[in-house]
């Protein structure tokens, strides 16, 4: 049975590991591991290659846009805003009574491009104050309900 990782899940992660590496010593593949692993636990296998790439997108852009010091908080306004809105805008609900929205997804709904667009777009939107950014010092732990991704975004990286 197909057990595919939601797409904003794998978004997430990859604007994280984007974060990570911008953020830390560790190469940016150590983070994308990290993060493939955890998805790979819950999901079918999410090669660290494909998280990597978006990743590369990410910090790409942000240097094309010239963000300078505010790329992490574009990062985080579009991870803030990805767990707590489905792509119409809508509240996302994370659990509830007979679905999650971590249940996997039947077909493959992630790719490097789509969520690179996604990512632009709603950097785009945030810089335009069309969408509501993080507060300041959000965390995604600071959601209730975020469960396990908040436990891997807390994980240390392993450099091997």
């Amino acid at each position: 049975m197909s057990k595919y990782c939601p797409e904003w899940i794998f978004g997430v992660f990859a604007a994280q590991t984007s974060k990570e590496f911008l953020s830390s010593n560790n190469s940016i593949a150590a983070v994308s591991r990290k993060y493939s692993n955890a998805i790979s636990e819950k999901y079918n296998e999410v090669k660290f290659e494909e998280i990597m790439d978006v990743a590369e997108k990410i910090l790409q852009f942000l240097s094309e846009i010239n963000a300078g010091e505010e790329a992490v908080t574009y990062i985080d306004d579009y991870i803030h805003y990805r767990v707590n809105f489905e792509a119409s805008g809508s509240e996302r609900k994370l659990s509830g009574m007979f679905s999650s929205a971590f249940d996997p997804e039947k077909t493959k709904d992630y790719q490097s491009d789509k969520c690179f667009k996604i990512f632009k777009a709603t950097v785009f939107s945030i810089r335009n104050d069309a969408l509501p950014k993080a507060t300041p010092g959000w965390v995604i732990t600071d959601v209730e309900d975020i469960g396990w991704i908040g436990e891997v975004f807390n994980q240390e990286t392993e450099l091997f």
